[in-house]
């Protein structure tokens, strides 16, 4: 599909309203517009009920208040596309309720993320070793996830080497399998800028590196092909709107990985 558009496109953006980041929408349409954005989605992280991870995640009653902020700044930035969207999480127990949440909350898209080991309702920190039992639990998330259909791609799928996982035959193997499966199921994946903003950690084989994303992830989804890719800046606070995106837009070109950002919204504003 030809897209009109010409500036930037990021669908994966937070507020202060996820709790765990700064700025109203008004703080970011400023970089937007400076930045030349065609296209911005915000994606807080999906309420849940009963408070399950409420610190890190926007209130459900508070919803209304964002939207009105969004259609606010929809007035005010004509030249801007604004989506309306939540970032969605793996929770066997509570799948229905996110779909529906969707629909009552009229979303442009949702996005799928796993950012946890479930277990018995509750969430469990990804491994920070190879631990083959971990990764096999996070791969059957991972194609759970995709099968759900909650989300238009699969955000930060390397996350759960972010505490300290090292890149091993067995966590190799775990990639493999995710990534065939977002190939299998026509999920796009996300490289994610976030990850590169952060501090880097020591692994525990001792090398010092990004979070994340992992470089071997993406150059096995190269190798592995018919992937196409979501960069997205996942930005916590404004002025990371853009910042390190064309760090991992250049993972992308070279590893000949198709970037689809620009297609992706087109699709989502012809509904």
């Amino acid at each position: 599909m030809n897209t009109p558009f010409k500036g930037k496109v990021n669908l994966h953006t937070h507020t202060h309203s996820c709790r765990h980041g700064s700025g109203n929408i008004a703080d970011y349409m400023v970089w937007a517009e400076r930045e030349k954005f065609d296209v911005l989605g915000f994606s807080e992280h999906v309420p849940l009920p009963g408070g399950l991870l409420q610190t890190t995640r926007i209130r459900l009653e508070n919803l209304p208040f964002l939207w009105k902020d969004l259609d606010e700044a929809a007035k005010n930035y004509p030249g801007i596309k604004l989506l309306r969207a939540l970032e969605g999480e793996y929770i066997p127990e509570l799948m229905s309720f996110q779909k529906e949440l969707k629909e009552s909350q009229k979303l442009d898209y949702m996005i799928a993320s796993n950012h946890y080991i479930w277990e018995n309702g509750r969430n469990k920190q990804f491994p920070g070793e190879s631990d083959p039992a971990a990764l096999k639990v996070i791969v059957e998330q991972s194609i759970k996830l995709m099968e759900s259909g909650l989300g238009i791609f699969f955000a930060h799928p390397d996350l759960f080497f972010a505490y300290g996982c090292p890149w091993t035959a067995d966590s190799k193997a775990a990639s493999k399998e995710i990534i065939e499966a977002a190939k299998a199921l026509h999920v796009p994946l996300e490289i994610n800028a976030y990850g590169i903003r952060k501090q880097p950690i020591t692994a525990s084989d001792g090398q010092i590196r990004k979070r994340y994303p992992i470089r071997q992830f993406w150059e096995l989804a190269a190798e592995i092909g018919g992937i196409e890719v979501v960069c997205s800046s996942d930005a916590h606070t404004p002025s990371a709107l853009w910042r390190a995106v064309p760090e991992i837009m250049a993972w992308a070109a070279e590893l000949n990985l198709p970037v689809i950002n620009e297609r992706l919204a087109g699709e989502i504003l012809a509904k």
